[in-house]
């Protein structure tokens, strides 16, 4: 087992690879009485089209999610009921690129390891099963459909981007649901849910010692055949939106909006910045010009434009950055050209970014008290960076206000995307 020191935190990070491929990561907090574990899978909702020894494959949108809710079904019951009788708290969720299987807890560790271990590895796809899950994810479906905020995002990813995946529901719709097979279903495991694809996080109060050993002895009861390493199928995404400004009516007390911008990758190539460096570069330099702190907040708290600070999120493809402002306002238009303009004319000086990096090393060993936070961002390190970074604190403390405004010198401000719910008449 490997010890690797986050620098900057005091904090260890202990790393196994096992025979079977499954890679495992833990950080241990004896603070606390609770721990975090997470069995992860680098397959979600963007993976519908793939190749596979020499095979395409194309599913329906949603078929991640739809795998995702029949995990939990046993050949002997249901996976919730177990964990409920252990007291813990089990669930799992999927998003674009992985599905993630969690259970916290604060007693009988090697139960609760070792039973989210069997059920993850002991599919039990009939038809039956199958049909009877469609009903209950229809119903989740509508329930979406319902939800001002989530139709304001879905509707943005819609018209931002063009050919990807990221544009379709992570749940699909009710008509992909339709479309979903038995064999769809296990062909989808049995290529992505191999241990060579998948990750173990825990975070909390245990051993690594004993955590590692019990691992070792459970997955001894599964065979497995090696791994085919599918490959994604698709179009690349082109340099365009495919609509910018959408608008409709809900039963909201004020409009939703939200403006999704999106900015090459290829446009910052001649900076030879890394791209960890460049995800934080442009975090912070959203937080000073957008932030709680920043006078574009301020001034439309004062002015009764917004009530609250504007929230702000970066999304990373292949090719691009989608960076969204979304807000809740009476003065939806006033709201948008203020966040255009200030996107545009976006500065910082040498104080500035020293206080956010400052800020952001404070927030980051922090971090550490939160086993659900620690177990989250190795999850989006391992995905973004197939790596755990235990040297953010170091790249944090290399970054200048000389770089920081070349990049926006660099940001491509063409490519806005507008969706604003008004509230019915």
């Amino acid at each position: 087992m490997k010890k690797i020191e986050f620098l900057g935190a005091k904090e260890t990070l202990y790393t196994e690879k096992l025979d079977c491929g499954l890679n495992i990561y833990m950080v241990q907090n004896l603070n606390i009485q609770n721990f975090y574990i997470t069995l992860n899978v680098k397959y979600g909702s963007i993976y519908t089209d793939y190749e596979c020894d020499g095979e395409e494959c194309h599913n329906p949108s949603g078929i991640a999610h739809y795998l995702e809710h029949l995990m939990f079904k046993m050949p002997d019951g249901d996976a919730f009921e177990y964990f409920t009788k252990l007291g813990s708290s089990a669930n799992a969720f999927t998003s674009y690129n992985v599905t993630c299987y969690e259970v916290f807890a604060n007693s009988k560790f090697k139960e609760n390891l070792e039973y989210l271990i069997k059920y993850v590895y002991t599919p039990y796809f009939t038809k039956e099963v199958v049909n009877s899950e469609r009903g209950i994810i229809s119903e989740e479906i509508k329930m979406y459909d319902d939800n001002p905020s989530y139709v304001l995002i879905d509707k943005l990813k819609q018209n931002i981007y063009v050919n990807d995946k990221r544009r379709e529901r992570v749940s699909g719709n009710i008509k992909d649901l339709k479309e979903i097979t038995v064999d769809m279903i296990k062909n989808v495991y049995n290529t992505f849910y191999h241990p060579e694809n998948m990750f173990m996080i825990i975070t909390g109060n245990f051993n690594p010692e004993e955590a590692i050993a019990i691992i070792n002895e459970k997955m001894k009861s599964f065979s497995f055949e090696p791994f085919k390493n599918p490959s994604l199928l698709g179009n690349s995404e082109p340099f365009e939106v495919n609509s910018e400004y959408e608008e409709s009516k809900m039963n909201v007390n004020k409009s939703k909006v939200i403006i999704g911008i999106k900015i090459p990758k290829s446009n910052f190539k001649s900076l030879k910045i890394s791209n960890v460096a460049l995800r934080l570069y442009l975090n912070l330099i959203v937080k000073i010009n957008f932030g709680s702190t920043s006078i574009l907040n301020e001034e439309m708290k004062s002015n009764g434009i917004i009530n609250r600070s504007i929230e702000n999120s970066l999304t990373e493809t292949d090719d691009y950055y989608i960076q969204l402002f979304k807000t809740d306002t009476d003065y939806p238009d006033y709201f948008v050209n203020r966040v255009k303009d200030t996107f545009d004319n976006m500065t910082l000086t040498n104080e500035d970014i020293k206080r956010k990096i400052k800020i952001s090393l404070s927030d980051l060993i922090w971090m550490f008290d939160s086993i659900e936070s620690v177990n989250m961002d190795i999850q989006d390190d391992i995905l973004m960076y197939n790596t755990v970074l235990t040297d953010i604190y170091t790249i944090y403390r290399s970054l200048n206000n000389a770089d920081a405004l070349k990049i926006i010198n660099k940001l491509d401000k063409k490519l806005y995307s507008v969706n604003i719910i008004y509230p019915n008449e």
